[in-house]
């Protein structure tokens, strides 16, 4: 039975970990809030370009999108090298007139790396589904399909700026951008104005998912990432219903992690490999959007009591643990997603272009395996397989952390 949270406008608290969140969200929250107040009375700016049958604009304001209606803009960002204009494609699904008011703002972003594709079809698939029942909508749902059009077209993960010998920059790390009328560059102008143009600096969200796979080349299982000492996170990452819950404190400079510093509950949803669109993946993710927008009494659920998350196949960490090759050759991968592993176990081969054995990876805790490569060929520093699992020995670790064999750990 799907259920509903309080129509009260804060989020219940998380109780997975209890570390406090960083000093600084209040400082940022403030901010935003007064600089959000400035931007949500500006108007939506239209070029007065029509491409595909969506029109132009350099900003948005929710006060200007129809209500009760799905509707398509295209968002001019940076343009690339050449002067070529690039726009990203943005829909909104808006409820009747009074539900800016009285309905939550929920941000449902993909792609933001080029070969992230599984991401790419759950957002236009929730397109599809918000034209169904916008009717019955009490809220607003901001939809960007692909947040990074150069890598995309590039099939890669990152953001090319072709100046000089090009340069390739991860987005996600760049969040919240800098002013391109200041002479940022393109991938900290694309943040930019998207963090402000469209978000309104946090005064369009009140919740945020950004969904992710994998980097080319490797296999996972759909996990999220989640920093459940921020409120109404764990509340979320749950009713993912994942096969593996990270906790983590995220990375400086993504979506997820500038979110929560400005004090909006987000996750990153992540749907295994990269370069594929995995259907069940896809499917699990969109029951997951329409579960939060329940929650989030968007829609109307079927009972009065919160939908409790099925987490029996759900394996919840602090500890991600990178096991790295020493060489350059071929590995041949002896385990599987979500094996479990004991200290010692051998888990994969590294194998030179004869066969013949280089080394041997064997796992150095007890843990889950989270991720394995897809593409054997190897080199120094790649790695070979991943683990997932809990410590409350690992230093600064409690609210989540990444590690590798090549650190000195003390577990």
């Amino acid at each position: 039975m799907l259920g509903v949270i309080s129509d009260d406008a804060s989020f219940p608290s998380s109780n997975l970990a209890t570390t406090p969140c960083f000093n600084m969200r209040s400082f940022l929250t403030v901010l935003a809030l007064s600089f959000a107040v400035q931007l949500a009375f500006a108007q939506t700016n239209f070029t007065g370009d029509i491409l595909h049958g969506a029109q132009v604009i350099t900003h948005l304001s929710l006060e200007d999108v129809p209500s009760n209606a799905v509707t398509r803009y295209y968002l001019r960002v940076p343009s690339v090298s050449g002067g070529w204009d690039m726009q990203l494609p943005v829909f909104v699904a808006r409820g009747g007139p009074e539900t800016l008011k009285t309905g939550k703002k929920l941000s449902i972003s993909a792609s933001i790396h080029g070969d992230e594709l599984s991401p790419v079809r759950v957002a236009q698939e929730l397109l599809v589904r918000l034209e169904e029942i916008v009717p019955h909508l009490n809220g607003t749902v901001i939809g960007i399909p692909t947040v990074n059009p150069t890598g995309n077209y590039l099939s890669q993960r990152n953001y090319y700026t072709a100046s000089g010998s090009g340069t390739l920059t991860n987005v996600n790390r760049v969040f919240p951008g800098e002013d391109p009328d200041e002479g940022s560059s393109g991938p900290d102008g694309l943040a930019f104005i998207i963090w402000n143009n469209l978000w309104g600096n946090t005064s369009s969200v009140d919740v945020a998912v950004d969904i992710h796979t994998s980097s080319t080349g490797s296999s996972a299982p759909m996990w999220v990432y989640s920093d459940v000492r921020a409120p109404y996170v764990q509340r979320m990452a749950e009713l993912a219903q994942p096969d593996v819950l990270k906790i983590d404190q995220g990375e400086p400079g993504s979506i997820e992690t500038t979110f929560v510093e400005y004090g909006v509950p987000a996750i990153t949803l992540e749907l295994g490999a990269a370069k594929v669109w995995y259907k069940p993946f896809i499917k699990r993710a969109g029951d997951f959007i329409d579960r939060l927008m329940v929650d989030l009494n968007m829609l109307p659920g079927n009972g009065t009591t919160p939908y409790v998350a099925d987490l029996s196949k759900t394996y919840i960490g602090n500890v991600f643990h990178s096991l790295p090759s020493k060489y350059g050759g071929f590995v041949e991968t002896l385990v599987q997603l979500m094996d479990d592993v004991v200290a010692g176990q051998e888990v994969a081969i590294v194998r030179n272009a004869w066969g013949d054995v280089l080394e041997t990876v064997t796992a150095p805790v007890n843990g889950k395996i989270f991720q394995i490569p897809s593409d054997p060929a190897t080199e120094p520093g790649r790695d070979v397989a991943q683990l997932v699992y809990n410590s409350t020995t690992i230093p600064d670790c409690e609210a989540g952390c990444i590690v590798s064999s090549r650190d000195a750990i003390v577990r």
